[in-house]
This record gives structure tokens, sequence and C-alpha cells, in this order.
């Protein structure tokens, strides 16, 4: 299911970096079937809300986490907006884990 959020530009600032993402989902309900480090690496983060996800650039939200397998969700390019630059690789803000790692 996907539906709009009320954005929070304060918060969401420090999304852009992909530890803040991860960090995000240490109270993210582990019911949900879905890897917190796979979400913040595909540009997510846990809104705290229920279950629901948002990405850092397009803000696309996701809470649909239902495999048909019981397997852990797979975090796709169908999750964020067909225009996303993250998705399309022309973002250049997200920041990732690793090279916060190394400063």
């Amino acid at each position: 299911m996907v539906f709009p959020l009320p954005p929070r530009e304060e918060d969401e600032h420090d999304m852009r970096s992909e530890l803040q993402r991860f960090i995000s989902f240490s109270a993210f309900p582990q019911y949900a079937n879905v890897s917190g480090l796979r979400l913040a690496q595909a540009g997510f983060f846990y809104t705290g809300l229920g279950v629901t996800v948002r990405c850092f650039c397009c803000r696309r939200n996701h809470s649909d986490w239902r495999t048909d397998d019981g397997n852990l969700f797979w975090t796709g390019n169908e999750m964020h907006e067909t225009d996303c630059a993250f998705m399309l690789g022309t973002d250049t803000s997200n920041v990732l884990m690793h090279e916060i790692m190394r400063q």
C-alpha cells in the first residue's frame, strides 16, 4: 500500500545519510519481515508510523511487506517513483554508510 504522509522537512533533511536512515529502523517493528539495512541502502527511512517507510529522495511511502513465500521482502525499484533521482542514480545527496565510517 502506498499513501502520502505529511512531510517533516526538519527531520528528513538528515535522511540523505544512509547511516541515519539505518538508525531510524531501530524502532521498526520486527514483524514487518523486511531488513532495515536493506531498506536504508535502498534509500528508505522509518517514519515512526506503523510499518511505513519513505524514500528520502522521491518521498514515496511504502508499507506493504507481505510476501507469498514468507521470505524477507525484496527491496526493488518499484518502491520508488519512476522519476526518483536516487533510483535513477542521478541524485548526489546520498551519503553512503562506508563514507561516513572513513571520516
